[in-house]
């Protein structure tokens, strides 16, 4: 790829860039110290780039969102604060907040496409993930280059910007679904594909709609160093896949898109030369585990103290009473399961306490979280996504059926501007007609534009998390429970009525 004279890009690894241009230097999502209790660790291992990124003077620094694996808060409490932070505007008021926490007082904080001058040719526009989850993207125009780094954030996709000519955004999963639950082998190579082929639809997705002529891949996956995890380093049975085992799909559906490789360090006009880069060679984690081991041990050698069923009736407590219009109609039972300690849990119901284990509640979820996970979430010195996607907690549902409520007090619980905006998309009222039909706008799941949605064999499927509806019924048949609001579209007013056979009209 050919870049205007005095720009260039830079790749850190993960989701991390240092953009020049015209003499401005940007720093975005710098990732390199382990995230989610230990748990998560830079692919392939970027560390020697550290000194000099710290060492660096940037003009701006853009952090997406505050996903540990992007606000890396070691690195950037080694930064200058005399730098400006392009600041996501998010209802809770975070990453700004916790920057300012760090020393970062320069903020220019942007809500959704607001877009703000940089330099005499180049400026950045903010793209916000419009649902209840809190994620950026960024768009740079650097000198009529047009550079769109999504990284992990799903902007809707009828308000992607088009003409760009590299994007930067996931192929690789970022969740603990399915592979922290408890299926069985065949269940969950079948439930693991299904994912896999979802996100590459996505990402094939994103890149037709915004017309990019080449594609990083980015933002992951990451690698699972301590012992404990190694399984979710298996690039066939989860959903963390390198790009060469996507690559030739990739290359079916967007065979005019240029796909740019990149190591730790490598700039996009000069990535790496073919053959440098390996899918895990031999030895290769193993080495990089030794390296950090002091790193993922941290994790095992900090003293537990024992979890009282008071400290969990009083988290949960909280949490119910700071979300109340989320479960205003909900009930449902949670079981959580300690190192051979057990908790049911009757949510939605404020006056009933925690139950004991003889007296269990029916559960939907059973979530089994080690004795030090669980003290790290009593203590705040985590929350449950980041403890979830740690992937160290195991959980099992009955029926399989997603709970976005329960899923949604776990993850933003303790950020209730969250929870309220997602109790307000379950009430839209805004319809589109496509393909004979009426239906909700926005899908009940996520809040994505269901204007791109694909209506085909009776189905209504969500083009980004791949729910499906019953076009006739808008019963959920796959991805939750939640139903559609769906209805035969009505004729146009001036419309005529078919003719009766037999019969004339002079």
């Amino acid at each position: 790829m050919t870049l205007p004279a005095g720009t260039s890009i830079r790749h850190l690894g993960h989701a991390g860039f240092v953009v020049e241009h015209a003499g401005l230097r940007i720093l975005i999502d710098p990732w390199f110290h382990p995230a989610f209790l230990g748990a998560w660790f830079p692919y392939p291992d970027n560390r020697e780039l550290l000194p000099e990124t710290v060492a660096g003077r940037y003009d701006y620094l853009y952090i997406s969102h505050t996903h540990e694996d992007h606000f890396d808060e070691r690195l950037l409490a080694q930064l200058s604060r005399e730098t400006t932070v392009l600041v996501p505007r998010f209802r809770t008021g975070e990453p700004g907040r916790r920057l300012a926490a760090l020393g970062f007082g320069e903020q220019v904080r942007l809500g959704h496409r607001e877009q703000y001058r940089l330099g005499p040719d180049c400026t950045a526009t903010m793209l916000l993930d419009t649902s209840h989850k809190e994620d950026s993207g960024l768009l740079l125009d650097l000198g009529g280059h047009r550079f769109l780094d999504l990284n992990d954030c799903n902007t809707p996709m009828s308000e992607l910007p088009g003409d760009i000519d590299l994007l930067a955004a996931q192929y690789s999963g970022a969740m603990w679904y399915p592979n922290a639950y408890d299926y069985p082998p065949r269940a969950m190579a079948a439930k693991t594909a299904a994912v896999r082929a979802d996100l590459l639809d996505t990402l094939v997705r994103k890149v037709r709609l915004t017309g990019a002529r080449a594609y990083l891949p980015s933002a992951g996956p990451a690698c699972f160093l301590d012992p404990e995890l190694a399984r979710f380093n298996d690039r066939e049975r989860t959903i963390f896949p390198h790009w060469e085992d996507v690559a030739e799909r990739f290359a079916e559906a967007c065979p005019t898109t240029e796909v740019i490789r990149t190591a730790p360090g490598d700039r996009i006009d000069a990535p790496a030369p073919p053959g440098r880069w390996h899918s895990d060679p031999e030895g290769y984690l193993a080495d990089y585990r030794e390296r950090r081991r002091t790193e993922w041990e941290a994790y095992h050698r900090e003293p537990v103290e024992p979890v009282t069923a008071a400290e969990v009736e009083a988290h949960f407590e909280r949490l119910q009473r700071l979300n109340r219009p989320l479960l205003a109609d909900y009930r449902a039972g949670l079981r959580l399961e300690a190192e051979g300690t057990a908790w049911g849990l009757a949510l939605g119901r404020l006056a009933e306490h925690v139950e004991l284990e003889d007296e269990p509640v029916d559960p939907s979820y059973v979530i089994r979280v080690p004795a030090r996970a669980l003290r790290a979430v009593l203590d705040g010195r985590t929350g449950w996504e980041e403890a979830l996607l740690s992937m160290r907690l195991s959980l099992h549902r009955d029926p399989d059926v997603f709970d976005l409520t329960l899923l949604s007090l776990l993850r933003y619980g303790h950020r209730p501007a969250q929870t309220r905006q997602l109790v307000r998309e379950r009430t839209r009222t805004e319809t589109i007609e496509r393909d004979g039909l009426r239906l909700q706008r926005y899908c009940p799941h996520a809040g994505e534009d269901l204007s791109h949605a694909v209506i085909a064999d009776g189905l209504v499927e969500c083009p980004r998390h791949h729910w499906k509806w019953d076009a006739a019924t808008g019963a959920c048949l796959a991805g939750g429970a939640l139903p559609l609001l769906v209805e035969p579209a009505e004729p146009p007013k001036d419309a005529h009525p078919p003719r009766p056979e037999g019969r004339t009209t002079s």
